[in-house]
């Protein structure tokens, strides 16, 4: 071994091996720092680059959870306000059954379907979530499997199909027309149709076998005048005679007649403003259709009025196209909130991987920082006592 003060090959070995270990104690206190094993691209480039991918697929897949959670709360919104407007139905159609008996105010019982008529097109109207309205959509034809109407889309998914190419998919729902026009039940009317009759200036008198006829759903009402009935049969065995005086009835006095004898077989007779004969069946269940007659001066006889019993098929058609509306939204809620689990438990699964490639161990970094230390405080103790080999060179020149 060679002795010299120019050149300390053991301090710089020293210096070399503190160095290494300061770097490495250096590298493990910044990894329980940040608790990162690859806190950049010097640490390990290719699991960095990974790992920054994957971070921004998370990115994404939480903005899809947040737009599937908007989505989601927006279907709530109209699915709760379709299960209300459901409820009214069922009540719309107890009204319109109660009004099928022949004994009860229709026109009471129409008002209160009106109302709930009312408080249908209200929700439908009020049914909104940041804007979006799934059920008050006026193109759309909620008595069909599809509406055909708008879709809302919602952001469902991140497709990656390589580690540069990434597509997105959605998620549609429909809208839906669920207000009173589009369930069809704006114009249900369940009072009494009424016939109003008009005659002319020209009406002043009848003959024989001349007709007044109305058609109440299938049941047919023919009013024949017949000067004799005695002499002469009336031309349908049927029909109803209305007896006249050809000389001495005035044409007041044959519409009293007439309507005497419509008050026989059951229909309520009164006379408007305009002198007109309004009639009306005594059950007024089935709409009445225009009355027709021969007699000259008859100008016509036009229905109006409400018609329960098609109300009640009208009332079942827009329930059971509601039913297909509503099974329509509870598929659309529980596909958005199956979505947006599966998402969130993506997320989750991914920023588990994420850490796996990147996280440092701090039990093992634990362990490693006092192995470490106690290199760097051998280390300085080795350099000090390689710095005091030179001046043992003095020792041979005393």
């Amino acid at each position: 071994m060679s002795f010299s003060v120019n050149t300390n090959a053991n301090a710089l070995i020293a210096i070399q091996t503190l160095s290494s270990t300061n770097k490495s104690l250096a590298t493990t206190q910044s990894r329980i720092n940040s608790g990162l094993r690859v806190e950049g691209a010097k640490d390990d480039a290719s699991t960095f680059a990974i790992a920054q991918g994957m971070r921004g697929d998370i990115a994404g897949f939480k903005a899809i959870s947040d737009s599937l959670a908007l989505g989601e709360s927006t279907v709530n919104v109209a699915l709760k306000a379709a299960e209300s407007i459901s409820d009214l139905m069922n009540k719309v159609k107890a009204k319109v059954v109660q009004a099928q008996e022949s004994n009860v105010d229709r026109a009471a019982i129409n008002r209160d379907i009106q109302q709930y008529i009312d408080q249908i097109d209200d929700i439908a109207a009020a049914a909104q979530f940041n804007g979006v309205n799934l059920i008050n959509d006026v193109t759309a034809d909620s008595s069909l499997d599809a509406p055909g109407g708008s879709q809302l889309s919602v952001l469902g998914s991140l497709n990656r199909t390589s580690a540069s190419t990434m597509t997105t998919s959605s998620l549609t729902v429909d809208y839906e027309n669920l207000t009173a026009t589009g369930l069809g039940i704006d114009g249900i009317d369940v009072t009494n149709a009424t016939v109003e009759l008009v005659f002319d200036s020209t009406f002043v008198g009848v003959a024989d076998n001349e007709v007044v006829e109305f058609t109440v759903g299938t049941d047919t009402y023919t009013f024949e005048f017949i000067e004799d009935p005695t002499t002469t049969a009336p031309t349908d065995g049927d029909n109803i005679v209305v007896q006249y005086d050809s000389v001495n009835d005035s044409p007041a006095n044959l519409l009293a007649k007439l309507k005497a004898k419509m008050e026989e077989e059951g229909f309520s007779v009164s006379y408007n403003a305009s002198g007109n004969m309004e009639v009306t069946h005594k059950d007024g269940i089935i709409a009445a259709d225009d009355a027709t007659s021969d007699v000259t001066g008859f100008v016509s006889g036009t229905a109006a009025g409400g018609d329960p019993t098609a109300a009640v098929t009208t009332v079942e058609t827009s329930i059971n196209n509601l039913k297909k509306a509503l099974s329509r939204l509870g598929a659309a809620a529980t596909r958005l909130e199956v979505q947006g689990d599966f998402v969130k438990k993506l997320t989750d699964t991914m920023e588990i991987g994420v850490g796996q490639l990147v996280d440092a161990d701090l039990a093992a970094e634990s362990a490693l920082l006092q192995s470490l230390q106690v290199k760097q405080q051998l280390g300085m103790q080795a350099l000090s006592i390689a710095n005091q080999q030179p001046g043992s060179v003095l020792a041979l020149f005393r």
